[in-house]
């Protein structure tokens, strides 16, 4: 029986990703930060709990040993916060996971980076042969670095495959559905950019991904972009949640230059301030939520023979079914 390390385990993708290796009868280990409140829940399952912290190497060193395949899920992935930390976790982390691989002689290595390094906000479409953007934004420049880390270490060795996911949702996500529908309910959205693509993946599908990138021989050393292949504009999406939450369906606008403008000047004066909290406009933010790129996930489908089990239509009313068995106080977590 082989042995799965997940880095992330309390996280959205990293806690399906457990539930689905459990299923599968592997044995699962997880690296979770000392004090997490899933710590118990996870050995309740029996999972192996790593107790530390992804920037210590000594702590991944030892998740690792003796593993098989390792989830690399583990990421900041807020649009707010200090770089020191955005650097430290999503690049030196990366670092410590593929040093312990190479270390270690894992047999596969699966990252989980971004369709942030890209610059789809920009481009007309992208594929897994678009180069990198970085643009000031914390998030997106640190994921940006963190995959080329894995990319070095292939270099020197380890066997890995590198999956960008697209937006992904599903039951229990705590970023997208949640705070767009705390927005919408308290009618206060409005868009800054006409038919913005909106491109997503239903969490159960990306799994199913990441699994095939895990345990697929023709999967190492390859990289996937992972997206449902739906397209929907951004206004549509905001339609249907809103109708689904029986809120307001937005319809105003703002010159998308200004938008940007009004973020970055509220970015420079929490800064100033140090304010801890996330300013209600961020820059990664307007960037995101201005996409045009048509996103080609053809790859995953021709190589992996991966297709999208959970359609969007399906997706989008579990998820909404999930978050009206909230408190609309409840959604906004970030």
């Amino acid at each position: 029986m082989a042995t799965v390390l997940v880095t992330g385990a309390s996280g959205f993708i990293g806690s399906h990703l457990v539930s689905r290796c459990l299923d599968e009868k592997f044995r699962v280990r997880a690296l979770v930060r000392r004090g997490n409140p899933v710590i118990a829940e996870l050995q309740s399952r029996g999972v192996d709990v790593i107790e530390g912290d992804i920037r210590d190497f000594e702590a991944v060193r030892k998740a690792v040993s003796g593993c098989n395949l390792v989830f690399h899920a583990a990421a900041l992935t807020s649009d707010w916060g200090s770089m020191k930390d955005f650097v430290d976790i999503n690049v030196g982390g990366t670092r410590n996971v593929c040093e312990a691989v190479l270390e270690w002689k894992t047999e596969r290595l699966v990252h989980i980076s971004s369709f942030e390094t890209f610059n789809h906000s920009e481009l007309d479409r992208i594929d897994e042969q678009t180069p990198f953007s970085a643009r000031d934004h914390s998030y997106a420049d640190t994921k940006i670095a963190g995959t080329q880390t894995v990319r070095e270490y292939i270099a020197k060795g380890i066997t890995a495959s590198v999956v960008y996911p697209v937006w992904v949702y599903g039951p229990g996500d705590r970023t997208l559905f949640p705070n767009v529908a705390e927005i919408l309910r308290n009618n206060l959205f409005f868009y800054w950019r006409c038919n913005a693509r909106m491109s997503m993946i239903y969490i159960d599908n990306l799994v199913d991904l990441l699994m095939l990138a895990a345990t697929l021989p023709q999967a190492a050393g390859e990289e996937y972009l992972a997206f449902d292949g739906v397209d929907m504009t951004f206004e549509e999406f905001c339609g249907r949640l809103a109708t689904g939450i029986n809120a307001n369906v937005p319809s105003a606008y703002l010159p998308y230059d200004l938008v940007y403008m009004l973020a970055g000047a509220m970015e420079t004066v929490y800064g100033i301030m140090n304010i801890t909290k996330r300013p209600m406009l961020t820059r990664q933010a307007v960037n995101l939520l201005a996409s045009r790129a048509l996103v080609d996930a053809s790859k995953a489908r021709t190589l992996l023979g991966w297709s999208p089990a959970v359609s969007q239509e399906e997706g989008f009313r579990r998820t909404l079914e999930w978050l009206n068995t909230l408190e609309p106080s409840e959604w906004k977590t970030k």
